[in-house]
């Protein structure tokens, strides 16, 4: 059966002709609902009591000192939040802010290309369905990369979309900056290559795209705006993409066919169990040859992050997100299939669906001290992301016992909440790299001359490790922190006085 949303525009060698323009008369509606739900979630940032956690304090510590790149991720996010500060302040909603927002933009493009690519209908459905999905309902509470990333990539799909309509250059530059600006977010924007190489083989369209100078144009453009990340990274050693790399390759392997099937049932939470069980439909009806082209355009970019993370997923642990870029084509091909098939009841379950993890998300961040979950191993899911403020004002109220002139961290998470929480108190916070960390610091680092006495805060209760590299260590013991929150947690004290010249790294904690 023909593809009744397919393109009906050929690609021409040469001056091709304008294609139809297409309604807009779902748009009004559309922008209301999303203006609507984006100004709820901003509303629900205000009232959660979540603190940042670590890793989002981290992205908070680099927006004060801006770069090219920093250790773990390319800069975009940092950049970000530097400008959302300039906006609204230091608080943990203004950090959170640009998450919703971008949100907002992602579904918008997911309904240009769902437009684009098939009909008005299926773009509105699938910005629906991108805005409603269980994934986005969770993560636009929280900053992360991911967030920019998949702005990016579907702002890169679009430009595509629009070049297999009809090659223009305003699209091909489209294309390149969106896939640059993606890769400065997350380097799982290369994943769009391999798409693109899948829609060659599936598309004709596609691959008359490769014998023209649009798509290559495009890929220059990319470059160029990834550029300054490459060569920061040149002038550190690559360290951003050995932290990269060790994330997958520093596992033992051990294969493991139930990890790979946690992995792939997982993504029916992150993409939302409506729209990743139809992408499993189209994926086998694409094996059967039964797809029009669009489809297995659509389809051919969500294949490689998921084939590429799964099979990974057989030798060591993949998180759920690592393949979250398959979720803009996947919405738009689940949309199309839906419509195209009157399934009215399947997108009706979609959304609703999204619209109780959103309310559940908005009411339980306003309790978070006071969720519990029975038979969970920790009654409360917001274990993790609480007792962080708490950890920060302890570690203060003890360096100021302690006649501490600064405190001391000796790990990335924990000092990046040191440095977040206690940015108004006027106490220093220095990081003490370990072996595992390089010569760059977040912050300011504990040196040789760092005027005593410090407070090393750290999880490590033994005191040999600082021994060698310090005159006087005086542990003070174990400070809880984070009671009443469902996660305790707490750290080790030691008063140090008398750094030694040259202060080395930190030897790995042993009891650890």
């Amino acid at each position: 059966m023909p593809d009744t949303f397919a393109l009906k525009t050929p690609l021409a060698a040469v001056a091709p002709p304008r294609p139809e323009r297409k309604p807009l008369t779902r748009l009004p509606l559309l922008l209301a609902i999303l203006a609507a739900l984006t100004a709820l979630r901003l509303i629900g940032l205000r009232l959660s009591i979540v603190d940042l956690f670590y890793d989002e304090a981290q992205y908070w510590s680099w927006a004060q000192n801006l770069a090219f790149g920093y250790y773990s991720k390319p800069p975009l996010l940092a950049w970000i939040i530097f400008g959302a500060e300039r906006v609204c302040g230091s608080a943990e909603w203004c950090v959170r802010a640009a998450s919703p927002v971008f949100y907002f933009g992602t579904s918008l493009v997911v309904y240009a290309i769902g437009r684009a690519a098939y009909e008005e209908r299926v773009g509105f459905w699938a910005a629906l369905m991108t805005a409603l999905t269980t994934g986005a309902a969770f993560s636009s509470r929280i900053i992360s990369t991911d967030v920019p990333l998949l702005f990016c990539w579907a702002v890169a799909l679009y430009g595509f979309v629009k070049l297999l309509e009809a090659p223009r250059w305003r699209h091909a530059i489209l294309l390149g900056v969106a896939a640059g600006l993606g890769l400065l977010a997350k380097y799982a924007m290369v994943f769009f290559v391999p798409g693109v190489v899948i829609a060659a083989v599936a598309s004709p369209r596609a691959r008359a795209l490769l014998r023209g100078p649009h798509l290559w144009v495009a890929l220059l453009i990319a470059a160029v705006v990834v550029s300054p990340n490459i060569a920061w990274n040149a002038s550190t050693g690559f360290i951003t993409f050995k932290h990269t790399g060790s994330l997958v390759t520093g596992e033992e392997t051990q294969w493991s066919a139930l990890r790979a099937l946690e992995f792939l049932a997982a993504q029916f939470g992150v993409f939302g169990p409506v729209i990743f069980a139809v992408m499993i439909v189209v994926t086998v009806r694409l094996l059967r040859g039964r797809l029009g082209e669009m489809d297995r355009v659509m389809i051919g970019f969500c294949l490689v992050p998921i084939a590429v993370i799964t099979a990974f997923a057989f030798t060591a642990k993949a998180h759920a997100n690592w393949a979250a870029v398959a979720f803009v084509s996947g919405v738009v091909v689940a949309a199309a299939t839906l419509v195209r098939e009157r399934a009215r009841g399947w997108i009706a379950a979609s959304l609703v669906i999204g619209v109780v993890a959103q309310a559940g998300l908005l009411i339980g961040d306003t309790i978070a001290d006071r969720v519990a979950v029975p038979g969970l191993r920790n009654p409360n899911p917001y274990a993790r992301t609480l007792g962080w403020r708490d950890f920060a004002e302890k570690a203060a109220a003890t360096a100021r016992a302690a006649g501490a002139r600064a405190i001391v961290s000796d790990s990335r998470g924990e000092l990046g909440a040191l440095l977040y929480y206690l940015r108004d108190t006027g106490i220093p916070v220095l990081s003490w790299r370990t072996e595992e960390i390089p010569s760059f610091d977040l912050g300011s680092p504990y040196t040789a001359q760092t005027l005593g006495p410090v407070l090393l805060v750290t999880v490590c209760p033994d005191p040999r490790r600082i021994a060698a590299h310090v005159e006087r260590v005086e542990p003070l013991g174990l400070v809880a922190t984070g009671q009443g929150t469902g996660g305790p947690r707490g750290f080790r004290a030691f008063r140090l006085n008398g750094p030694r010249d040259p202060l080395g790294p930190l030897a790995n904690c042993p009891d650890l």
